[in-house]
């Protein structure tokens, strides 16, 4: 009897030990995988840090579509339908830089910056995208929607 009793407290206990393993691996591959997430698009790293946020929508004014520069205040959503068409987008060389994407345009858009790898997909209507990325490069350069060629706008990269 004590023999059958130890069997099945062997059993129960090998059962135990595999779920544990393979809920630690799981936790493990979803944590590394939130990890990786967060590494810049010209990284192959992670970079822990609070980036700087820029909101750029393409809506569509008197000559046709344009990229224009919104901001926050407080950090509680777009103040006004305001901003600057064709903005410069300023940021500090090293600094993680993050570009919110919005197009209200009726057409698809998308944003490129080719120096950093900054790519987003072609976004319809209402359609939107974030993309981090670190200012590794001091410089003027050039931002722009390959499928509208006629907007762009510059992005500077100082000290």
């Amino acid at each position: 009897m004590a023999r059958q009793k130890n069997k099945v407290n062997q059993k129960f206990n090998s059962r135990k030990l595999i779920w544990t393993c393979g809920i630690i691996l799981a936790v493990a591959g979803i944590g590394y995988a939130a990890l990786m997430s967060s590494a810049p698009v010209n990284a192959r790293y992670p970079v822990l840090g609070v980036p700087a946020n820029h909101y750029i929508k393409v809506v569509n004014s008197q000559n046709g579509p344009a990229f224009v520069s919104t901001s926050t205040k407080g950090g509680k959503g777009f103040s006004g339908a305001g901003g600057h068409l064709t903005p410069t987008i300023e940021v500090n060389n090293n600094e993680l830089v993050s570009i919110h994407v919005l197009n209200e345009d009726h057409q698809k858009h998308n944003f490129n910056i080719d120096q950093f790898n900054v790519h987003t997909k072609d976004l319809d209507h209402f359609g939107s995208q974030s993309i981090t990325f670190v200012a590794d490069k001091s410089g003027r350069f050039s931002y722009y929607d390959s499928l509208n060629p006629k907007m762009n706008g510059t992005i500077l990269v100082g000290k």
